[in-house]
């Protein structure tokens, strides 16, 4: 178990201060999201709710994927008795908008706008990297991630088209 922890702990700094450039394909934002959910011990009575959606948004399904897995594990762990996450998606002009909505306690007022700072946590075994990598990765997909309470929200926004800025030519 130690291991497993330190090997995590690497992990989340690894991924943390690595940014290496986005892979991108044009994917179906509800199928990448099964796809995050398939890899999560998602308990019995925490009951996952995504709508059908055929919104489309060139990323890289791998990162987003992380962020994903990042939002929906803090969140099963937010509801110490069960409870519901709802993933929400639509277009606002030409942005994808995800919300992802459980019915856990809440972020105590005072940590609400530290969550995406590096090193921050509250938890015992955490980094404080996890939301901080989620940031850096949405931020490299030129979005917006956010949070707020009642009932705990993060909103992540991405551009639906991405083009991809290629280093200067020297």
């Amino acid at each position: 178990k130690s291991i497993d922890r330190i090997s995590h702990q690497v992990d989340d700094v690894l991924g943390y201060v690595r940014i290496s450039p986005l892979k991108l394909s044009n994917i179906s934002v509800s199928e990448l999201v099964v796809n995050s959910i398939q890899k999560i011990n998602v308990p019995n009575d925490v009951h996952v709710l995504i709508p059908d959606s055929n919104l489309k948004i060139d990323c890289d399904a791998d990162k987003l994927d992380a962020v994903f897995i990042n939002l929906i594990v803090n969140s099963i762990q937010a509801m110490h008795e069960g409870g519901k996450i709802e993933i929400n998606m639509y277009e606002k002009e030409n942005m994808a908008v995800l919300e992802f909505i459980d019915s856990g306690e809440g972020i105590p007022e005072e940590h609400l706008e530290k969550v995406f700072d590096p090193l921050f946590t509250t938890k015992q075994k955490g980094t404080g990297l996890g939301l901080a990598s989620c940031r850096n990765i949405v931020e490299q997909h030129q979005g917006t991630i956010s949070v707020k309470n009642n009932p705990t929200t993060f909103t992540i926004e991405l551009p639906k088209s991405l083009s991809v800025q290629l280093p200067p030519t020297k």
